[in-house]
């Protein structure tokens, strides 16, 4: 799969900053990992950053989650380390949270189930070259 192909699926950050900022952006899939293009609002109004994108490769992730919610879904990756999501607003310690609206649940779901066979794949392969 290549990010030519993989559909996007919009997401926010909220509570940046104790709730003075969110960042709404867009989520996709690579071969080597995810994509996050996003930009920090304050107040929800006024841009504070600009459109930043950062990819992140499955070597760096330790799981990937999806929990479905009444009003909106989370989608949650682990990182192997703190710096893993240095450039993604709102996250704790190698935790980055994303929330998705109900109505991009079936798209998000499908490419979370993507990504999520991409990083088992990745920790097949690891284990192979350990033996």
């Amino acid at each position: 799969m290549n990010i030519a192909n993989s559909p996007s699926i919009p997401f926010t950050i909220p509570d940046i900053n104790h709730g003075l900022k969110q960042a709404n952006g867009l989520f996709k899939l690579w071969k080597g990992g995810l994509e996050l293009e996003f930009e920090e609002k304050f107040l929800g109004v006024f841009d504070t950053s600009g459109v930043q994108t950062v990819r992140i490769s499955y070597g760096d992730l330790q799981d990937i989650r999806y929990e479905k919610g009444w009003f909106s879904d989370n989608i949650t990756f682990e990182g192997h380390s703190m710096k893993v999501f240095d450039e993604v607003p709102g996250t704790d310690i190698a935790t980055c949270t994303l929330t998705v609206k109900k109505k991009n649940r079936k798209e998000a779901r499908n490419l979370i189930s993507q990504a999520q066979v991409q990083l088992s794949e990745r920790k097949l392969d690891q284990l192979d070259e350990e033996d």
